[in-house]
């Protein structure tokens, strides 16, 4: 079950089956505590590890909501007396959290007066040669569009628009290879494209957030130019695998022409809340790159600037922020957060980090090869904010103790890993949602999305060795 599925459904009721997880997840912590202390690691070390399996665990057959676990994960540090109430509380004040709700509220804004509906069918309008052109401008505009708005938000928008033309087209669902790589564009296209700055994906702030804690400032450009060449280099990849996969049986796209121009029409001409809008939105990446560096004011204080202008502007409310904020996330955030800082500050990361590199002889590139793969593989089955959670202290810590892999590379190959997942429908939002269209099987998804993921997992390990070790000097 995807994210939107589940902070879309407060009412879920709880079965035996997830009654049964939950008590195991417990049974667990009563394991841990009733153990010896291994040689090496603290009481509170020990627990630690206890808490970070338990966290896993409800990430990945969800229980219960993901933002009450994240909840969850912060009451049982102080609760098993591994750290004191107010050191893990204030963990969830990191800056990035605020980034986070900064960068929504902007986001609510671009969707409550339809910018973003604007800039997607100009987008689109620009690929209209032929079916192949027109469905690489579909990933393309997804991959754009979810460097300056959530990638669920962009697959949100997305797949009305690409339905409704598929319909125009008549296009029946599962019955043409046209629709099923116009569907799988828009939720591979969100998941490249949600690597490239720090708004598309909520592990992209948490990854800043790991590595602010041990000194390493990471601002807004800085990410782009490390992340952006794999998203460029991905991007035409995934997209030739869909077309050697479903051969395109489509000739003339029309009526998709038609169509957009229908919906262009119907969109009118920019409002003035829409200029508005844009023009904040323009100022605050404008400031993101120029400043997000500086400690003083960062990047949360310049996402919030920008909020509070957009309420001062009058171009959203209050009662806007209370719809479009997926507050959950922010939960879910916040206790991945404070997950890290205990597994950090207690040394289970460390104790954690030792034990994979006796077995794994401190190959660095083996090593960043397993912490891409593990990552995906992860993530394929989790929340990849979840996922991220779990990894990136264990990851910063092992590489702590390699020489070749520094802190910095290693956390970058764990975010950006944490958005390449193809395979499954749990895997992102992007995937539920096109899936949940009609367009294409869970086979397609399948046999697809492992070609995909062994692409993607090439292009990052070449792009990490040969250009953020060998230009960049990570």
């Amino acid at each position: 079950m995807s994210i939107i599925t589940f902070l879309s459904s407060p009412d879920r009721k709880l079965s035996w089956k997830n009654i049964s997880i939950f008590l195991f997840c417990l049974t667990i912590l009563i394991v841990f505590y009733l153990l010896p202390n291994p040689e090496g690691l603290t009481y509170e070390g020990k627990m630690m590890i206890g808490v970070l399996i338990t966290a896993a665990i409800l990430w990945i057959t969800e229980p219960i909501p993901l933002a009450v676990t994240g909840l969850f994960i912060m009451i049982l540090q102080p609760l098993l007396f591994i750290m004191p109430a107010q050191e893990v509380f204030s963990s969830f004040g990191n800056q990035a959290v605020f980034f986070l709700i900064g960068a929504f509220i902007i986001a609510g804004a671009v969707e409550k007066h339809g910018l973003h509906r604007r800039i997607a069918l100009g987008f689109l309008k620009r690929f209209e040669k032929s079916p192949r052109s027109f469905t690489f401008g579909i990933m393309l505009s997804c991959a754009l569009l979810s460097f300056i708005m959530p990638e669920h938000g962009v697959v949100a928008l997305f797949v009305p628009i690409v339905v409704s033309i598929l319909i125009a087209m008549r296009i029946m669902p599962r019955e043409s290879n046209f629709g099923k790589i116009s569907m799988l564009s828009v939720a591979y296209g969100c998941s490249i494209g949600s690597l490239g700055t720090l708004i598309g994906g909520a592990r992209n702030p948490l990854t800043i957030s790991e590595l602010s804690n041990i000194g390493i400032t990471v601002g807004f450009f800085d990410w782009m130019i490390i992340a952006v060449p794999v998203v460029f280099i991905s991007l035409p990849l995934v997209w030739i695998i869909l077309q050697v996969m479903f051969p395109i049986e489509i000739k003339d796209i029309s009526h998709a022409k038609k169509e957009i121009e229908a919906q262009v029409a119907i969109q009118g001409s920019i409002s003035r809340n829409e200029k508005k809008v844009a023009l904040i939105l323009s100022g605050t990446i404008l400031l993101w790159i120029l400043f997000s560096h500086y400690s003083y004011f960062g990047l949360a204080g310049i996402a919030l600037l920008g909020s509070m202008i957009l309420f001062f502007t009058d171009t959203i409310n209050w009662k806007d922020v209370e719809r479009k904020v997926p507050w959950g996330i922010i939960l879910l955030y916040g206790g991945a957060i404070t997950l890290g800082a205990g597994i950090k500050t207690t040394g289970a990361g460390a104790f954690i980090a030792a034990q994979i590199l006796s077995q794994v002889n401190e190959n660095p590139y083996l090593i960043m090869l397993l912490m891409i793969i593990i990552t995906i593989f992860l993530t394929e089955i989790m929340s990849n904010t979840g996922a991220v959670a779990v990894l990136l202290p264990i990851g910063i810590a092992v590489a702590q103790g390699v020489s070749g892999v520094s802190p910095f590379l290693a956390a970058m190959l764990i975010g950006l890993a944490g958005g390449l997942s193809f395979m499954f429908v749990i895997a992102t939002p992007g995937n539920a949602i096109t899936y949940s269209a009609g367009y294409y099987t869970l086979k397609d998804l399948t046999k697809t999305g492992i070609i995909a993921n062994v692409t993607c997992i090439i292009v990052l390990f070449t792009v990490a060795i040969i250009y953020w070790k060998g230009v960049l000097g990570l």
